[in-house]
Order: structure tokens, then C-alpha cells, then sequence
């Protein structure tokens, strides 16, 4: 309640006084050369293709006069890792600006964000991909299902302009989210928004440790506005288990049902460091939905070499095989990709 009070009091009262603000850039660059083939043929499109993209972003912070933070950021992003939003839109290729959507305050081991909230434990749950763009590439050769493979239940659950609480309590971490409209970015402000979507979103992510493995446990939800509709609900948990100093293991599941359909995943991915510069990954995923009576199905299988040369520069290498039932029709697709990225 003390740090409740705070914040209100923060807010209330403003920046009081005059505080410097400090504000750090800060970036990133990659390349990737895939080659891929499947079941689908690419007509107008080569099974290879060479992809560049960055981001520069710009972090904003100051203090009010009784110890509160207050942050935010803005981005330049060129994104060009997702092949299905730069076929619907190709202006995805030139770079856009983003962020200045929320206001993050934090006090006493707590953090209030305020604005447009990726919903709490949204990747809990997600896994089984280990691969940077490869399994991207490998699903242009499949007849997509309803459901990804490294897809979470809790995905997107909450997302939406709200608010997000994030502190402790005890040795477990708790991370909550209320949005009053989902999917409404920056603002939920939607003449239909009594009629259409879903509205009332909330999700709760609690980690902690047990037994020498790192736990994530998470569940959520929203209202659906049309009246045949059914709600929105999901639940996920992950757990990490380093197996030695060089190994570590990671298993996670979710279910629920999202936009009428009923959805669940299982993944498990492990991580092993060869030497101090070099890491291997190896995941598999699988995921189904169900709509109407039809299942449909989706698998994949990645493996990911990265190695560090230092100063923020890395290279890797990559495989994806992904495997999609679609109402009974199954094709499948796999990509080898190299590539660097680099922070800056």
C-alpha cells in the first residue's frame, strides 16, 4: 500500500521541483542469408533471399524530487525478420517510428507503467524456436495452421493501452496487467468497442524458484463483446533447470482458448555452452487448434550456433524444419540461415 501511495502521490504532485533528465541511445544492425524448400512452391518468390534490418532506440529517464523514476523510449526500427507483414506491407521494409507509448514509474522495488502494455507472462509458455529467422523462412513453404508451434495461449491475451504493476512479494515476482480495450495501442478510444473485440483484459505472471529450477506461472483473460462469442482465457507455466554449468533446460506449456478457438502448445529447449563465446541451442515445439470441429496442427524443430567476437558483434548459424496440418492437409518446409547482428 505504501508504494501504491507513493505513486498516486507522484503523479498527483507531477515533477515537482526541476530534475535533469538523462536520455541514452542505443542500437542494433543484422544480416541474414537463408535457402529454403518445402512443400509449397514459391512461384514468385526465390527459396533464397538475403535480409538486412536495425533499430536505433532512445531512452529517456528523470526523478522526481521524492525518488521516483520516470522513463520512456522511442524507436526507429527497420524489422524485416517477418515475412508476412513485409508481403502485406511492403512499405515494412523502410523504417519506422515507434515507442513514446507509455510512461514507466518506479519506486521502492516497484514499477507502474502507464500507456500501450504487452500483457504480463506473454512469453511464458512460448518456446521450442531457438532460431532468429530460419523457422520464419521455413513456414513460407507450409499451408499454415490455425495454431504456431511456439505460439503461448497467453499471447496478446492483454494487450492493449492499460496499466502494468510489476514488483515482489517475498522471494516471488509478480507482474500484472489490466487493459481496458484489447489490442487498442495507444488508444482505446473505438466507436464499436460496446459490440466488437474484447475488452477487460487482465493477466498475472508469478516467478519464482524451486528446487534449483526458475518458474513462471501465468494465466489471463478478456471479455468478448459480441454475444455468441466466448471469452478469451489462458494459462501457462515455463520452467528452467540448469542441469550443469554448461546446460540448461527449459520445458513449457499453455492452453486456452482464443477467438473461439481452443488452443494449447508443449515445447522444450536446451541451451549448452561449448566455450565461453560459444552457444548451442537446440528446441522443439508443438502446437494445435481447434475451430469449428477442425484441428489443425503445427511442429518445428530448430537448432541455433551463435558465437560472440566481442563488442557486441555475433554470428550464427541456424536450422528450421516446421510441419503443418491444415484441416487434414499436411505440408512441411525447412530453412538454413547464417547471418550477424551486432548491438550498439
Amino acid at each position: 500500500m505504501k508504494k501504491l501511495l507513493t505513486f498516486v502521490s507522484a503523479i498527483s504532485a507531477g515533477a515537482i521541483g526541476t530534475a535533469a533528465a538523462d536520455v541514452s541511445v542505443s542500437g542494433s544492425g543484422n544480416f541474414y542469408y537463408s535457402a529454403g524448400s518445402g512443400d509449397t512452391n514459391q512461384t514468385i518468390q526465390e527459396d533464397t533471399m538475403m535480409v538486412t534490418g536495425g533499430t536505433v532506440v532512445f531512452s529517456m529517464s528523470t526523478e522526481t524530487t521524492n525518488g521516483v523514476t520516470v522513463s520512456g523510449s522511442a524507436s526507429i526500427t527497420a524489422d524485416t525478420d517477418d515475412i508476412a507483414e513485409y508481403a502485406a506491407n511492403k512499405a515494412a521494409a523502410g523504417a519506422v517510428v515507434g515507442g513514446m507509448s507509455s510512461l514507466t514509474f518506479g519506486m521502492d522495488g516497484m514499477t507502474v507503467t502507464l500507456g500501450d502494455i504487452n500483457n504480463a507472462g506473454s512469453g511464458t509458455g512460448e518456446g521450442g524456436d531457438v532460431s532468429t529467422f530460419a523457422a520464419t523462412h521455413a513456414g513460407v513453404f507450409v499451408t499454415a495452421p490455425g495454431a504456431s508451434a511456439s505460439d503461448s495461449a497467453m499471447d496478446g491475451i492483454a494487450d492493449g493501452t492499460g496499466i502494468n504493476v510489476s514488483t515482489s512479494i517475498g522471494a516471488a515476482s509478480v507482474d500484472a496487467t489490466f487493459v481496458s480495450k484489447v489490442g487498442s495501442g495507444r488508444n482505446s478510444l473505438l466507436t464499436t468497442s460496446a459490440t466488437t473485440g474484447y475488452s477487460s483484459g487482465y493477466a498475472i505472471n508469478v516467478g519464482f524458484d524451486m528446487a534449483g529450477a526458475s518458474v513462471n506461472v501465468a494465466a489471463g483473460g478478456s471479455q468478448a463483446k459480441v454475444a455468441t462469442a466466448k471469452n478469451n482465457t489462458g494459462t501457462a507455466i515455463e520452467v528452467t533447470y540448469p542441469a550443469s554449468d554448461a546446460l540448461s533446460l527449459t520445458v513449457g506449456a499453455s492452453s486456452g482458448t482464443i477467438a473461439g478457438a481452443d488452443e494449447d502448445n508443449v515445447f522444450i529447449a536446451a541451451a549448452y555452452t561449448m566455450d565461453a563465446d560459444t552457444t548451442l541451442s537446440i528446441g522443439y515445439g508443438s502446437g494445435d487448434s481447434t475451430l469449428s470441429g477442425v484441428l489443425d496442427k503445427s511442429t518445428a524443430t530448430t537448432v541455433n550456433v551463435s558465437r560472440s567476437l566481442g563488442g557486441g558483434v555475433s554470428i550464427f548459424a541456424e536450422y528450421a524444419s516446421v510441419e503443418a496440418d491444415n484441416a487434414g492437409t499436411t505440408t512441411s518446409g525447412s530453412a538454413m540461415a547464417v547471418g550477424t547482428s551486432v548491438s550498439f
